[in-house]
């Protein structure tokens, strides 16, 4: 390991700069680091851990599709302030609204 330097990065020149940042060139060795085989166990976590990073939402009925509608502000600022107060996301007032309505309209 180099000593360390008493100059900021951003105001080294290109060859005190290579010597400052030498040691981060080296391969990485030790356990759990890139170099050394996952075991079973590690490779099982790491793939639960990919699929839920890729996982998204989870995919209600056949799926969602954004739809841009226009409400009033003061409306949708009362919307905002109830789904708070509710921990409810706002698409999903309108899904249930919008659910109410079709209802009630059918009889």
């Amino acid at each position: 390991m180099t000593k360390p330097n008493t100059k900021p990065y951003a105001q080294m020149n290109t060859a005190e700069l290579a010597a400052a940042t030498a040691e981060y060139d080296k391969p990485w060795t030790g356990p759990g680091l890139p170099g050394k085989p996952l075991t079973e166990a590690q490779r099982t976590r790491h793939r639960q851990a990919a699929k839920r990073a890729t996982a998204g939402r989870p995919k209600i009925g056949r799926g969602a599709q954004i739809v841009p509608v226009s409400i009033e502000r003061g409306l949708l600022t009362q919307v905002d302030a109830f789904a708070h107060r509710h921990q409810l996301k706002r698409s999903q007032m309108v899904t249930e609204g919008l659910r109410l309505f079709m209802q009630r309209r059918a009889g």
